[in-house]
């Protein structure tokens, strides 16, 4: 798992500066396991480039991305 605070502007309409990245071996399989545990996802796992993607907030409100690279 690697984690990366980076500038965020242009994945969500919203104005933020950072946001927490994760990355993740199976998208899909967090995302399901996430959702059964409550989290409120802002976007599905959605294809960017070479990676997929998804956000979610944290209880405070800070974004977070969950990522996984697309092999090739």
């Amino acid at each position: 798992t690697e984690i990366y605070t980076l500038s965020l502007h242009d994945a969500l309409p919203i104005y933020v500066s950072s946001f927490l990245n994760i990355r993740v071996a199976d998208i899909h399989a967090v995302y399901e396991q996430w959702c059964a545990r409550g989290a409120e996802f802002l976007t599905p796992p959605t294809e960017r480039r070479h990676e997929l993607r998804c956000y979610l907030r944290d209880p405070d409100g800070h974004l977070i991305e969950v990522g996984q690279r697309i092999p090739g």
